[in-house]
């Protein structure tokens, strides 16, 4: 009996609570906060996750079945063309370097004792030519046995991957390491059919990643979908204007599709549907005043308002779900 009381009492305390706060509000007005407005840029755009590598990228193989005698980079070094970076035996037999080197030696002797004799008049101009001739030949398959055991790096840039160490035995067309330019990078990204019409060559784009922004543009499209993917290929390419980003990371891949200026742009949790019909609330000499407003572009973010609000309203932006035409209301700075 007690316990009934009990509740019974705080029932009713709760209803006295209630009825004085609608009383309040009727008094004061429904709390509201509200924002004025302005024209801005509507934006929509389209969104993806790639990995960033280098506008360049290559990797070396190996030509020679051996064990690698010394790795002279890594990962993180920038390094120049044609530097050697991973070396094999000398005496590797698939490359014939010491066969190689003595040809060349015996040739270039040959040719230089051909030049002075070329010079005396000894010999004619086309037995000169036809030893010139052998010598560059001799000296092409010496660079090309060398680059079999003296692996060089095929481009100016940064060492993005070693797969091989010291004393490991590799085969021919083993991956051995991997050079990126990243002067600039690039991104591949899968576009579905239902996204391609909104991007051209050119549109701008944007790689996010840990807060920091590179700025680029689409550079090729596919012309037909990828069976496998079910998607258009693109490619993006951005410029390097910071040196935080590396290749290898999964970057947000932004494409903005669609820039338009000076146009009134309001969030969609702002506006209500009843229908076909679109609804703002705004606030007019310390009221709600509910206006039918005709939108635009839909980025699923923001509606463009085409008609229906005007620059310097004040739109209600908070409270919304006590608000009824006309009421009185009391903003909240």
């Amino acid at each position: 009996m007690m316990i009934a009381l009990l509740l019974l009492g705080a029932c009713g305390k709760q209803k006295e609570e209630s009825k004085n706060m609608e009383q309040l509000q009727s008094e004061q007005g429904i709390p509201v906060r509200h924002m004025e407005i302005k024209t801005s840029t509507f934006k929509q755009d389209l969104k993806y996750n790639a990995a960033l590598s280098g506008k360049e990228e290559s990797t070396a193989k190996a030509m020679v079945s051996d064990i690698v005698v010394s790795i002279s980079a890594k990962v993180g070094d920038r390094v120049k063309k044609n530097q050697t970076i991973v070396s094999f035996p000398r005496n590797t037999p698939a490359a014939q370097f010491d066969q190689a080197t003595t040809a060349f030696t015996t040739t270039r002797q040959a040719y230089e004792r051909m030049q002075r004799l070329h010079a005396q008049g000894a010999i004619s101009q086309q037995d000169l030519d036809n030893m010139e001739a052998s010598f560059k030949v001799s000296k092409a398959n010496l660079e090309a046995s060398r680059k079999m055991i003296d692996v060089d790096a095929p481009i100016d840039g940064i060492v993005t991957n070693v797969m091989v160490n010291p004393a490991d035995h590799v085969f021919p067309g083993a991956d051995l390491f991997t050079v990126s330019n990243t002067s600039k990078y690039k991104a591949l990204i899968w576009v579905p059919e239902t996204d391609i019409k909104h991007v051209k060559k050119g549109t701008p784009a944007r790689a996010i990643w840990n807060n920091m922004e590179l700025r680029g543009r689409v550079t090729q499209i596919a012309m037909a979908l990828d069976p496998n993917n079910k998607a258009f290929r693109v490619e993006v390419e951005f410029a390097n204007t910071n040196r935080e980003f590396a290749p290898g990371i999964t970057a947000e891949i932004v494409l903005d599709t669609l820039s338009k200026a000076n146009t009134i742009v309001v969030e969609r949790q702002y506006v209500v549907r009843e229908g076909e019909k679109h609804f703002a609330w705004v606030s007019v000499d310390g009221k709600a005043v509910k206006k039918e407003v005709r939108i635009g572009l839909d980025n699923k973010l923001e509606y463009e308002i085409l008609s229906g609000l005007e620059p310097g309203e004040k739109l209600i932006v908070q409270g919304l779900n006590q608000l009824s035409d006309g009421i009185k209301i009391l903003v909240i700075e």
